[in-house]
Protein backbone atom coordinates (compact mmCIF):
# COMPACT_ATOMS: atom_id res chain seq x y z
CA UNK A 1 0.00 0.00 0.00
CA UNK A 2 1.14 3.76 -0.58
CA UNK A 3 0.42 6.40 1.03
CA UNK A 4 -2.60 8.57 -0.82
CA UNK A 5 -2.31 12.06 -1.80
CA UNK A 6 -3.54 14.51 0.69
CA UNK A 7 -6.53 15.80 -0.92
CA UNK A 8 -9.94 15.01 -0.77
CA UNK A 9 -10.98 10.94 0.39
CA UNK A 10 -7.59 8.74 0.12
CA UNK A 11 -7.06 5.97 -1.98
CA UNK A 12 -4.96 3.12 -1.72
CA UNK A 13 -3.09 1.27 -4.31
CA UNK A 14 -0.16 -1.27 -4.17
CA UNK A 15 3.14 -0.63 -5.37
CA UNK A 16 3.60 -3.26 -8.10
CA UNK A 17 7.27 -2.02 -9.07
CA UNK A 18 10.99 -3.97 -9.97
CA UNK A 19 13.31 -2.15 -8.15
CA UNK A 20 12.73 0.88 -5.66
CA UNK A 21 13.83 4.16 -6.24
CA UNK A 22 13.82 7.48 -4.49
CA UNK A 23 11.25 9.33 -6.63
CA UNK A 24 8.29 5.92 -6.44
CA UNK A 25 5.82 6.77 -4.86
CA UNK A 26 6.11 5.33 -1.58
CA UNK A 27 3.66 3.06 0.54
CA UNK A 28 2.59 4.28 4.19
CA UNK A 29 0.55 1.28 5.68
CA UNK A 30 -1.06 3.76 7.82
CA UNK A 31 -2.44 5.92 5.51
CA UNK A 32 -3.84 3.48 3.10
CA UNK A 33 -7.28 4.01 2.01
CA UNK A 34 -9.37 2.34 -1.13
CA UNK A 35 -7.99 0.17 -3.66
CA UNK A 36 -5.77 -2.98 -3.11
CA UNK A 37 -3.53 -4.27 -6.25
CA UNK A 38 -2.51 -7.22 -8.24
CA UNK A 39 0.82 -9.10 -6.26
CA UNK A 40 2.57 -11.24 -8.48
CA UNK A 41 1.74 -15.24 -8.05
CA UNK A 42 4.96 -16.79 -9.38
CA UNK A 43 6.98 -14.44 -6.55
CA UNK A 44 4.96 -15.37 -3.91
CA UNK A 45 4.61 -18.85 -4.60
CA UNK A 46 8.83 -18.75 -5.30
CA UNK A 47 9.08 -17.28 -1.16
CA UNK A 48 6.22 -18.83 -0.02
CA UNK A 49 8.40 -22.02 1.58
CA UNK A 50 10.09 -19.06 3.89
CA UNK A 51 7.14 -18.16 5.68
CA UNK A 52 4.12 -20.73 4.78
CA UNK A 53 1.88 -21.58 7.92
CA UNK A 54 2.59 -25.21 9.49
CA UNK A 55 5.74 -24.79 8.03
CA UNK A 56 7.88 -27.44 10.89
CA UNK A 57 11.73 -26.26 12.31
CA UNK A 58 12.75 -29.66 11.41
CA UNK A 59 14.15 -30.15 7.88
CA UNK A 60 11.71 -31.49 5.39
CA UNK A 61 11.22 -31.66 1.85
CA UNK A 62 8.14 -29.04 1.50
CA UNK A 63 6.49 -27.47 4.20
CA UNK A 64 3.82 -29.01 6.45
CA UNK A 65 0.60 -27.85 5.05
CA UNK A 66 -2.43 -27.09 7.97
CA UNK A 67 -5.90 -27.36 6.46
CA UNK A 68 -7.70 -24.08 6.43
CA UNK A 69 -11.22 -23.54 6.36
CA UNK A 70 -11.63 -20.95 3.67
CA UNK A 71 -14.96 -19.64 4.87
CA UNK A 72 -13.38 -18.33 7.90
CA UNK A 73 -10.19 -17.22 6.10
CA UNK A 74 -12.08 -15.50 3.35
CA UNK A 75 -13.99 -13.78 6.69
CA UNK A 76 -11.02 -13.44 8.07
CA UNK A 77 -9.15 -11.55 5.51
CA UNK A 78 -12.19 -9.91 4.39
CA UNK A 79 -12.03 -7.88 8.02
CA UNK A 80 -7.92 -7.41 8.46
CA UNK A 81 -8.41 -5.12 5.64
CA UNK A 82 -11.24 -3.46 6.96
CA UNK A 83 -10.17 -2.41 9.94
CA UNK A 84 -6.23 -1.99 8.84
CA UNK A 85 -6.02 -1.19 5.46
CA UNK A 86 -9.40 1.48 4.98
CA UNK A 87 -9.39 3.95 6.61
CA UNK A 88 -12.56 5.71 4.46
CA UNK A 89 -15.63 4.65 6.20
CA UNK A 90 -17.41 5.05 2.83
CA UNK A 91 -15.18 2.58 1.47
CA UNK A 92 -14.93 -1.62 1.83
CA UNK A 93 -13.48 -4.71 0.65
CA UNK A 94 -15.36 -7.50 0.29
CA UNK A 95 -13.94 -11.14 -0.18
CA UNK A 96 -15.91 -12.75 -3.36
CA UNK A 97 -13.95 -16.46 -3.41
CA UNK A 98 -10.99 -18.26 -2.46
CA UNK A 99 -9.21 -20.23 -4.69
CA UNK A 100 -6.67 -22.92 -2.95
CA UNK A 101 -2.58 -22.52 -4.65
CA UNK A 102 -1.74 -25.35 -2.95
CA UNK A 103 1.29 -25.54 -0.20
CA UNK A 104 -0.32 -23.45 2.28
CA UNK A 105 -1.24 -20.49 -0.12
CA UNK A 106 -4.54 -19.32 -1.21
CA UNK A 107 -5.54 -16.58 -3.86
CA UNK A 108 -8.59 -14.48 -2.58
CA UNK A 109 -10.46 -12.24 -5.40
CA UNK A 110 -11.80 -9.26 -3.86
CA UNK A 111 -13.74 -5.96 -5.09
CA UNK A 112 -13.55 -2.98 -3.58
CA UNK A 113 -17.22 -0.82 -3.14
CA UNK A 114 -17.16 2.88 -2.60
CA UNK A 115 -20.19 4.68 -1.64
CA UNK A 116 -21.88 1.61 -3.09
CA UNK A 117 -20.01 1.42 -5.96
CA UNK A 118 -18.04 -1.29 -7.23
CA UNK A 119 -14.55 0.88 -8.25
CA UNK A 120 -11.91 -2.05 -8.33
CA UNK A 121 -11.46 -5.92 -8.44
CA UNK A 122 -7.88 -8.00 -7.72
CA UNK A 123 -6.56 -10.11 -5.73
CA UNK A 124 -4.73 -11.11 -2.86
CA UNK A 125 -2.96 -13.41 -1.17
CA UNK A 126 -3.23 -15.43 2.28
CA UNK A 127 -2.09 -18.14 4.30
CA UNK A 128 -3.64 -19.64 7.58
CA UNK A 129 -2.66 -16.16 9.46
CA UNK A 130 -1.03 -14.25 6.90
CA UNK A 131 -2.29 -11.93 4.40
CA UNK A 132 0.61 -11.44 1.94
CA UNK A 133 0.36 -7.86 -0.09
CA UNK A 134 4.09 -7.44 -1.19
CA UNK A 135 4.62 -8.58 2.56
CA UNK A 136 3.59 -10.83 4.77
CA UNK A 137 0.90 -9.45 7.54
CA UNK A 138 0.03 -11.18 10.74
CA UNK A 139 -3.33 -11.10 11.22
CA UNK A 140 -3.58 -11.39 14.57
CA UNK A 141 -1.54 -8.20 15.04
CA UNK A 142 -3.23 -4.65 14.40
CA UNK A 143 -1.24 -1.81 12.24
CA UNK A 144 -0.81 1.05 14.46
CA UNK A 145 -3.63 3.78 13.28
CA UNK A 146 -2.83 7.39 11.51
CA UNK A 147 -3.53 10.36 13.69
CA UNK A 148 -6.23 11.66 11.77
CA UNK A 149 -7.01 14.86 13.62
CA UNK A 150 -7.60 17.41 11.02
CA UNK A 151 -5.14 19.35 9.66
CA UNK A 152 -5.47 23.35 8.72
CA UNK A 153 -5.67 23.38 4.85
CA UNK A 154 -3.47 25.50 2.66
CA UNK A 155 -4.31 29.18 1.59
CA UNK A 156 -5.62 29.23 -1.47
CA UNK A 157 -3.23 30.37 -4.18
CA UNK A 158 -4.88 33.04 -6.66
CA UNK A 159 -4.32 32.01 -10.05
CA UNK A 160 -1.41 33.48 -12.38
CA UNK A 161 -2.82 34.91 -15.65
CA UNK A 162 -1.25 34.82 -19.06
CA UNK A 163 -2.83 35.57 -22.54
CA UNK A 164 -2.37 31.33 -23.27
CA UNK A 165 -2.50 29.86 -20.19
CA UNK A 166 -0.46 26.62 -19.89
CA UNK A 167 -2.32 23.37 -18.50
CA UNK A 168 -0.33 20.46 -17.37
CA UNK A 169 -1.97 17.38 -16.25
CA UNK A 170 -0.14 14.66 -14.37
CA UNK A 171 -1.43 11.00 -14.48
CA UNK A 172 -0.84 7.50 -13.71
CA UNK A 173 -2.71 5.23 -17.15
CA UNK A 174 -4.16 3.37 -14.72
CA UNK A 175 -5.10 5.08 -11.87
CA UNK A 176 -8.89 4.87 -11.53
CA UNK A 177 -8.70 8.75 -10.64
CA UNK A 178 -6.32 9.76 -13.21
CA UNK A 179 -8.89 8.28 -15.45
CA UNK A 180 -11.56 10.10 -14.11
CA UNK A 181 -9.82 13.55 -14.38
CA UNK A 182 -9.24 12.57 -17.99
CA UNK A 183 -12.52 11.85 -18.71
CA UNK A 184 -13.75 14.74 -16.96
CA UNK A 185 -11.45 17.27 -18.88
CA UNK A 186 -12.87 16.11 -22.05
CA UNK A 187 -15.43 19.07 -22.85
CA UNK A 188 -12.61 21.53 -21.36
CA UNK A 189 -10.39 19.91 -23.76
CA UNK A 190 -12.35 20.50 -27.06
CA UNK A 191 -13.82 23.91 -25.81
CA UNK A 192 -10.75 25.24 -25.01
CA UNK A 193 -7.85 23.00 -26.90
CA UNK A 194 -7.04 26.03 -29.03
CA UNK A 195 -6.72 28.62 -26.26
CA UNK A 196 -4.18 26.90 -23.73
CA UNK A 197 -1.06 25.34 -24.02
CA UNK A 198 -1.71 21.89 -22.89
CA UNK A 199 0.65 19.13 -21.87
CA UNK A 200 -0.12 16.00 -20.38
CA UNK A 201 2.68 13.83 -18.08
CA UNK A 202 2.80 10.05 -16.87
CA UNK A 203 3.87 10.25 -12.96
CA UNK A 204 6.87 7.38 -13.14
CA UNK A 205 10.41 6.87 -11.54
CA UNK A 206 12.93 5.96 -13.95
CA UNK A 207 16.57 4.27 -12.77
CA UNK A 208 18.63 3.23 -15.74
CA UNK A 209 16.30 1.29 -18.29
CA UNK A 210 14.10 0.29 -15.40
CA UNK A 211 10.93 2.33 -15.31
CA UNK A 212 8.54 2.14 -12.35
CA UNK A 213 4.57 3.32 -12.10
CA UNK A 214 2.59 2.85 -9.33
CA UNK A 215 0.25 0.10 -10.59
CA UNK A 216 2.92 -2.07 -12.01
CA UNK A 217 3.95 -3.23 -15.67
CA UNK A 218 0.98 -2.92 -17.16
CA UNK A 219 0.82 0.55 -16.50
CA UNK A 220 4.19 1.74 -17.49
CA UNK A 221 3.34 -0.12 -20.88
CA UNK A 222 0.59 1.79 -21.30
CA UNK A 223 1.79 5.21 -19.69
CA UNK A 224 4.69 4.33 -22.62
CA UNK A 225 2.17 3.62 -25.14
CA UNK A 226 0.13 6.81 -24.45
CA UNK A 227 3.28 8.83 -23.94
CA UNK A 228 3.94 7.96 -27.73
CA UNK A 229 0.71 8.33 -28.89
CA UNK A 230 0.72 12.24 -27.58
CA UNK A 231 4.22 12.63 -29.89
CA UNK A 232 3.16 11.13 -33.24
CA UNK A 233 -0.59 12.02 -32.80
CA UNK A 234 -1.10 14.72 -30.62
CA UNK A 235 -3.26 15.90 -27.95
CA UNK A 236 -6.96 15.58 -29.22
CA UNK A 237 -5.71 11.53 -30.14
CA UNK A 238 -3.99 11.06 -26.96
CA UNK A 239 -7.34 12.32 -25.11
CA UNK A 240 -9.57 10.24 -27.56
CA UNK A 241 -6.96 7.34 -27.01
CA UNK A 242 -6.45 6.91 -23.25
CA UNK A 243 -10.63 7.69 -22.20
CA UNK A 244 -11.28 4.17 -24.91
CA UNK A 245 -9.00 2.62 -22.91
CA UNK A 246 -10.28 4.16 -19.33
CA UNK A 247 -13.87 3.04 -20.27
CA UNK A 248 -13.19 0.10 -22.34
CA UNK A 249 -10.23 -2.09 -21.59
CA UNK A 250 -9.99 -2.57 -17.79
CA UNK A 251 -6.84 -2.07 -15.48
CA UNK A 252 -4.89 -3.64 -18.04
CA UNK A 253 -4.92 -2.12 -21.02
CA UNK A 254 -5.89 -5.21 -22.92
CA UNK A 255 -7.80 -3.96 -25.55
CA UNK A 256 -5.30 -1.02 -26.09
CA UNK A 257 -5.08 -1.67 -29.69
CA UNK A 258 -8.67 -1.90 -30.67
CA UNK A 259 -8.42 1.63 -28.69
CA UNK A 260 -6.10 2.72 -31.36
CA UNK A 261 -8.00 1.55 -34.35
CA UNK A 262 -10.84 3.44 -33.47
CA UNK A 263 -9.03 6.73 -33.76
CA UNK A 264 -6.61 5.92 -36.67
CA UNK A 265 -3.92 5.52 -34.50
CA UNK A 266 -1.16 3.04 -36.13
CA UNK A 267 -0.55 0.02 -33.93
CA UNK A 268 2.53 -0.46 -35.19
CA UNK A 269 3.94 2.57 -35.46
CA UNK A 270 3.16 2.71 -31.37
CA UNK A 271 4.78 -0.29 -30.67
CA UNK A 272 7.95 0.62 -32.73
CA UNK A 273 7.72 3.96 -30.52
CA UNK A 274 7.54 1.90 -27.06
CA UNK A 275 10.67 -0.43 -28.13
CA UNK A 276 12.46 2.30 -29.22
CA UNK A 277 11.99 5.94 -27.04
CA UNK A 278 9.82 4.56 -24.35
CA UNK A 279 12.07 4.69 -21.61
CA UNK A 280 13.57 8.03 -22.91
CA UNK A 281 9.89 9.15 -22.81
CA UNK A 282 9.38 8.10 -19.27
CA UNK A 283 12.49 9.77 -18.28
CA UNK A 284 11.07 13.03 -19.58
CA UNK A 285 7.83 12.78 -17.88
CA UNK A 286 9.33 11.29 -14.89
CA UNK A 287 11.69 14.33 -15.10
CA UNK A 288 8.70 16.80 -15.69
CA UNK A 289 6.96 15.53 -12.17
CA UNK A 290 9.96 15.50 -10.08
CA UNK A 291 10.43 19.53 -10.98
CA UNK A 292 6.90 20.26 -10.48
CA UNK A 293 6.78 18.27 -7.13
CA UNK A 294 3.53 15.92 -8.81
CA UNK A 295 3.83 13.22 -6.88
CA UNK A 296 -0.53 12.41 -7.03
CA UNK A 297 -2.58 11.36 -9.85
CA UNK A 298 -4.18 13.64 -11.11
CA UNK A 299 -2.52 16.72 -10.34
CA UNK A 300 -3.59 19.69 -12.63
CA UNK A 301 -1.39 22.69 -12.83
CA UNK A 302 -2.31 26.00 -14.88
CA UNK A 303 -0.24 28.75 -15.29
CA UNK A 304 2.40 27.07 -12.53
CA UNK A 305 -0.51 26.89 -10.06
CA UNK A 306 -1.70 23.53 -8.62
CA UNK A 307 -5.44 23.81 -8.95
CA UNK A 308 -7.81 21.74 -6.68
CA UNK A 309 -10.81 21.76 -9.61
CA UNK A 310 -8.92 18.57 -10.78
CA UNK A 311 -10.07 16.57 -8.31
CA UNK A 312 -13.95 17.49 -8.92
CA UNK A 313 -14.42 14.41 -10.35
CA UNK A 314 -17.07 14.56 -13.41
CA UNK A 315 -17.74 18.52 -12.54
CA UNK A 316 -16.32 20.03 -16.41
CA UNK A 317 -17.28 23.12 -15.33
CA UNK A 318 -15.49 23.45 -12.28
CA UNK A 319 -11.99 22.36 -14.52
CA UNK A 320 -13.44 25.20 -17.42
CA UNK A 321 -13.33 27.82 -14.22
CA UNK A 322 -9.99 27.20 -13.20
CA UNK A 323 -8.22 27.60 -16.64
CA UNK A 324 -10.92 30.85 -17.63
CA UNK A 325 -9.53 32.43 -14.91
CA UNK A 326 -5.87 31.45 -15.56
CA UNK A 327 -6.25 33.98 -19.06
CA UNK A 328 -5.70 37.70 -18.87
CA UNK A 329 -8.21 38.28 -21.03
CA UNK A 330 -10.98 35.43 -21.13
CA UNK A 331 -12.29 34.12 -24.42
CA UNK A 332 -15.52 33.89 -26.02
CA UNK A 333 -15.43 30.19 -25.59
CA UNK A 334 -15.43 30.70 -21.39
CA UNK A 335 -18.85 31.73 -21.10
CA UNK A 336 -20.04 28.20 -22.03
CA UNK A 337 -21.05 26.70 -19.52
CA UNK A 338 -20.50 22.96 -18.97
CA UNK A 339 -22.58 20.07 -17.36
CA UNK A 340 -21.16 18.55 -14.12
CA UNK A 341 -22.55 14.99 -13.46
CA UNK A 342 -21.61 15.28 -9.78
CA UNK A 343 -21.36 17.71 -6.86
CA UNK A 344 -18.37 19.77 -6.14
CA UNK A 345 -17.50 17.14 -3.49
CA UNK A 346 -13.56 16.69 -3.77
CA UNK A 347 -12.64 13.03 -4.90
CA UNK A 348 -9.12 11.59 -3.95
CA UNK A 349 -6.15 10.83 -5.88
CA UNK A 350 -3.35 8.22 -6.54
CA UNK A 351 0.46 8.44 -4.87
CA UNK A 352 1.49 10.11 -1.85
Amino acid sequence: MEKEHSKGHHVAHHEQVEHHHAKAPKMNWSSVAIVLVLVFCATLVATWAGFAVGASSTPQTGPVVVAVDTIALSSSVENYINTNLIVDANVRAKILDVNDLGGGLYSLNYEIIQNGAQVSVGNVYSGAGQLIIGQAFDMAKPLPKQNTTPQTPPATTEPVKTDKPQVDLYVMSFCPFGNQAENTFVPDFNLLKNKIDFNVHFIVSVDGNTVQSLHGPAEVAQNKREACVAKYYGNVAWLNFAVNVNNNCGSDGSCWESAANAFNIDVAKINTCVANEGVALMKENADASAAAGANGSPTLIINGVESTAVYQYGNSEAYKQAICNSFTTAPAECSVVLSSTTSTTQGGSCGN
